[in-house]
Formats: structure tokens, C-alpha cells, sequence
């Protein structure tokens, strides 16, 4: 509406000036044109009036002739003698025209008797009415001088003016409404694309482009709707490549964050909220989204990073490598959780350090014996037997040991989920179980309420021989018991001796590697350390948990609860 009152305005205020200033002078120039034409009229009266033969004393004659032209055309004649007395005046009798003025200095006398006639307009002194006056001067001498009121003159202007009002009037209302129509004709069609563009940058999909019969507007329609389009497909490119990095930055292990210059959140993925453990939003300062202390402390030593940088930081215990990209007005932090590398160093060095510890005794006994031997080939045949037993029980422990080496190391780098297609038969394990320590100096049995469970046989077996092992070491006992339990997707095992029960401070550190009890406690054992910190390993491959507890015959329960791993059919 308002686009269209503008362009009303902007055509109809010109054409109406210009009508105005065209009124204003056509009416000035009509005027001037009447003006000279009473004038004209004048002169012609003065010219009629030349055939009377004017005498240059008051005649009561020509004065009656005078007086009845007056009466009839309104016209006013005065005869003037060359010194200014008023010889005549039809509008007047002889008494009061010899009482009148003297006309010599009257604009229109004075101008006749210079230049032979004279004209003027202004207001009589004696009849006190605006006039206008014309004089033309006689062979005679004497002044002819006829007059009429400006009251006749300016009646004919106003009518004129009345006519010419009503005309422009006309005009006015003409071009208004030529100006409304072209207003609509031109504004509507602005207006309709002003809408477009408007919804345009609303950002809808769905637009109507109006079709006009111009020519021009068509192809201007057109260019706007090309433009759009490729617009519109430039979006939607957009979209789908920001869906593509937002998928591609979802399923990172690392968390991405991207920050401007006044550490706002420009974009960020989930592993980001997981490890900050704040719920992120575009837009809004990350300090101030972030309310954990630990937090806040952990990012203010990123932030205030003016270059690019890796640095490594640990947050709730766990480790991260921060690499820092810094941009003129952007920020790229990405984060790298390394706990399971960085424990992994560790255990790789705790172990090399722990295994060069336990190879050094096997290796030395080997080598010392095997030199001794060497040195000595008359040796006792009884020492010599000795020392060939001693080597052999070395290199049978250094066996044990490089194997479980390497089972542990094997379950330490096992990562992936475990589905088991088919459930282990604890019946035949049962048996395999008890077949296997038949010759055991200690009484072993097994009971089992279960007949299968979803558990990796090798698993299973190596938590029970381990903990059974573990119990024939270092137990004094006669009977180890063990028992077998399914329930809810559930196995629970337990292994029970008869002690000497292991002091509480101990039973955790008894899972840590290559930990072995007091050997005074045991003369005869051979064990490598490693055997309950591979059933530990085996335990969390399930989601499980190991504890051992003193039990009321002076032993150990060694207690281990597995979950199913049952393969889920998709």
C-alpha cells in the first residue's frame, strides 16, 4: 500500500504542479489579454467619439448626448481643456464640473498631452471607484477621456476565472485518475515481486512468481526466478553437505568443537558433550554452558591458547590429546581420548619391566647349572641329576610363564564385542574338568545346576583350571569345591578351598600381574603370578566381576559372575 501511494505521489504531484503553474499563467495571460482588449475598446469609444464636435466650453447639448451614452454603455466621458479644467463630464452636471479638480496631473491627461494619448488604472479621486482610464488629445487642443469602473472589468476576469477553476477542477480529477490507474499498473507489480523477494528471504521453497504482459517485468521475473532456483539448489547442496559433515563428525571417536572469536559454540559433535559433560548450544559462550569446575578449569587452560597447538590434559580421569587449530576469527579444538593408549604404554612397560623381573630367575638357574655342568663333566651323578632336574623345572616354569605371557597379552588386546553362536556344554567341561586333576593330591569336585551357558568354552575353562590351580598351590586343604550356576543370562562360579585363608589386605592385590603369595607360606609353589590376572581379563570381556572371600572352613570362595553372550539374530 504504502509502495503504491508513492508511486500515485510521484506521478500525480508533477503533473498536478505543472497543471497548476499552466493555470496560474494561461489565467494571468486571459486576464492581460481582456485587459488590453477593454483597453482596445476604449481606444475605439475614444475613436467613435472623435466625430462629435466638441466645443471648449460646457454645451448642454453634447452634455445630454454625453450623459445618455453613459447611461447606456456605463462609459464615463470627461473633455479637458490644455490647462487641466474639466470642460464636460457625463457623469456629472455643470454645477459639480466646475467644481472639480484641476486634471492636468492625472497620469492618463498628462500622457495625452505628451504623447497624443495615455493610459492608466487607478482609483478616482472624485467619483472614489477604481477606474480605468484612457485620453486621447484632439486637433483642438483639447483631451478626450473616457473611463469605465474596474468593477465591470474585474466582474469579466472573475468569470473567466470560474471557468477556467472548473476546467483545471476537471483536469485534476483526470490525471488523478490516470495517476491511480498507472500507480496500480506500476506499483502493483512491484509489489508483487517486493512480496517474493520477502518470502524469498523468509527462506520458503514454495513461491508463486507472478506473470505479467510487460515484457521487460516478464524477463526480469525470470532472471529473479533463475536466481532463485540456483539459489534453492545451492541450499540444498549446502544442507546435504553440512548433513554429510554432521554425520561424518557423529560417528568420530574424537570430539570436535568449533568456536569463534568470543568462545562461542559455532558447531560441535556428541563425543564433544560426552567428554565435557555439558549440554552444548550453537550460539552461546562455552564458559558459560559449562558449570562442572573441573570442567571449566580444563577448558579455560585450552582457550586462553592463542596459536596452534597439541597439548594433553586429563579430565575425570581420563586422558586426552588436545590439538588446537587457530584460525583469524575461528577456533578448531579437537579432542583424542588416549586413557586406553596411554594405560596400555603403561601396562606395556610395567610388563616388560615385570617379565625381564620374573625371566631373570628361570635364565639364571638355567644358565648357572648348565655352566656348572659344562665345567664339571666328572660331576656326582647325583649332583649332575640334581642340577639336570633343577634346569628342567627352570625351563618348564619359563614355559609357563612366555605362555601365560601371552595369553594375557592376547586378552588384553581383544577389544571387540563377544557374540557366541552356540552355548558351551558344562557337562562335557564338567568332565574334561575332573578328568584333568584326577591326580591331584586334593580331593576336586564339580557341581553344576547348569546344563549350557553362552560363554567361550576356552574362557570358561581357563577362568575354572586357573582358580582351581590357584587353589592346588596354595592350599593345604584336601577338598576344593567347585559349583556352577545359570540364572537370568547369568553364570556364577565359585571355587572354594580350605585355606590357609588370604589376609584381607591382600585379596585384591592377588589379581594384580605377576603377584604371588609369601613363598614361605608355600614351599612347592611354581606359579607364574599371572594366573588370576588372566581370569580378571576374561571377567571384564563379560561385563562380570571377581571377589574372593574367606569362608567358614578357614579357606578362600573365589566368587566369578559372568554375563551371556548370546549372539542376537538380527
Amino acid at each position: 500500500m504504502r509502495s503504491y501511494l508513492k508511486v500515485f505521489f510521484v506521478i500525480y504531484i508533477p503533473i498536478a504542479l505543472i497543471l497548476g503553474l499552466g493555470w496560474h499563467m494561461s489565467t494571468k495571460k486571459l486576464m492581460q489579454a481582456e485587459l488590453v482588449k477593454f483597453e482596445s475598446e476604449m481606444r475605439n469609444k475614444a475613436e467613435i467619439l472623435k466625430g462629435y464636435k466638441f466645443k471648449n466650453t460646457f454645451d448642454e447639448q453634447t452634455h445630454s448626448q454625453l450623459a445618455e451614452l453613459s447611461k447606456n454603455t456605463g462609459i464615463r466621458v470627461t473633455i479637458i481643456r490644455k490647462d487641466g479644467t474639466v470642460v464636460d463630464d457625463s457623469y456629472f452636471g455643470e454645477q459639480q464640473i466646475e467644481k472639480m479638480e484641476n486634471h492636468s496631473r492625472r497620469p492618463e491627461v498628462a500622457d495625452a498631452f505628451i504623447r497624443g494619448e495615455g493610459h492608466s488604472i487607478r482609483r478616482s479621486t472624485t467619483t472614489e471607484k477604481s477606474m480605468s482610464y484612457f485620453a486621447m488629445k484632439y486637433d483642438s487642443g483639447l483631451v478626450l477621456r473616457v473611463s469605465y469602473p474596474m468593477s465591470d472589468l474585474k466582474a469579466i476576469q472573475d468569470n473567466m476565472i470560474k471557468q477556467s477553476v472548473s476546467t483545471y477542477i476537471f483536469l485534476f480529477i483526470v490525471v488523478g485518475l490516470i495517476s491511480l490507474y498507472l500507480a496500480r499498473r506500476i506499483s502493483n507489480p512491484i509489489h508483487q515481486l517486493s512480496l517474493v523477494a520477502d518470502r524469498i528471504e523468509a527462506g520458503e521453497t514454495k513461491i508463486y512468481f507472478p506473470s505479467f504482459s510487460d515484457k521487460t517485468l516478464t524477463k526480469l521475473v525470470s532472471v529473479i526466478y533463475r536466481i532463485y532456483n540456483s539459489m534453492l539448489q545451492k541450499t540444498k547442496q549446502l544442507e546435504h553437505e553440512k548433513q554429510k559433515l554432521n554425520h561424518i563428525f557423529g560417528i568420530l571417536e574424537e570430539g570436535i568443537i568449533l568456536l569463534d572469536s568470543k568462545d562461542s559454540v559455532l558447531h560441535f559433535n556428541e563425543r564433544t558433550v560426552q567428554y565435557l559433560g555439558s549440554n552444548l548450544k550453537e550460539g552461546q559462550n562455552i564458559i558459560k554452558q559449562t558449570n562442572d569446575m573441573e570442567a571449566l578449569s580444563f577448558l579455560t587452560d585450552i582457550l586462553t591458547a592463542t596459536d596452534s597447538k597439541r597439548i594433553q590434559k586429563s579430565l575425570r580421569g581420563r586422558i586426552y590429546e588436545i590439538y588446537i587449530r587457530v584460525f583469524d576469527n575461528e577456533k578448531l579444538i579437537a579432542f583424542f581420548d588416549i586413557t586406553e593408549r596411554a594405560e596400555y604404554e603403561q601396562f606395556k612397560a610395567e610388563l616388560i619391566g615385570n617379565i625381564t623381573h620374573e625371566l631373570k630367575t628361570p635364565l639364571a638357574m638355567i644358565m648357572g647349572y648348565s655352566e656348572t655342568i659344562m665345567n664339571d663333566p666328572d660331576m656326582d651323578r647325583k649332583f649332575h641329576d640334581k642340577f639336570i632336574n633343577i634346569i628342567y623345572n627352570s625351563s618348564n616354569r619359563l614355559n609357563l610363564l612366555i605362555n601365560d605371557i601371552l595369553k594375557l597379552h592376547r586378552l588384553e588386546m581383544l577389544r571387540e564385542d563377544i557374540n557366541i553362536e552356540e552355548p558351551t556344554n558344562i557337562q562335557e567341561l564338567k568332565e574334561e574338568i575332573e578328568s584333568y586333576y584326577e591326580d591331584r593330591p586334593q580331593t576336586i569336585t564339580m557341581e553344576s545346576k547348569a546344563d549350557e551357558a553362552y560363554v567361550l568354552r576356552e574362557h570358561l575353562n581357563s577362568i575354572i583350571t586357573n582358580l582351581v590351580d590357584n587353589a592346588v598351590k596354595y592350599s593345604s586343604g584336601e577338598t576344593i569345591k567347585v559349583s556352577l550356576e545359570q540364572s537370568e543370562g547369568k553364570v556364577t562360579l565359585n571355587v572354594a578351598d580350605e585355606g590357609p585363608a588370604i589376609p584381607v589386605e591382600e585379596q585384591q592385590r592377588i589379581f594384580e600381574r605377576f603377584y604371588t603369595m609369601d613363598k614361605s607360606k608355600n614351599q612347592h609353589s611354581t606359579g607364574t603370578g599371572l594366573g588370576l590376572s588372566i581370569v580378571k581379563h576374561i571377567v571384564s570381556l563379560y561385563n562380570g566381576k571377581v571377589s574372593v572371600q574367606n569362608n567358614k572352613k578357614g579357606g578362600n570362595t573365589f566368587t566369578v559372575v559372568l554375563e551371556e553372550k548370546k549372539k542376537i539374530e538380527i
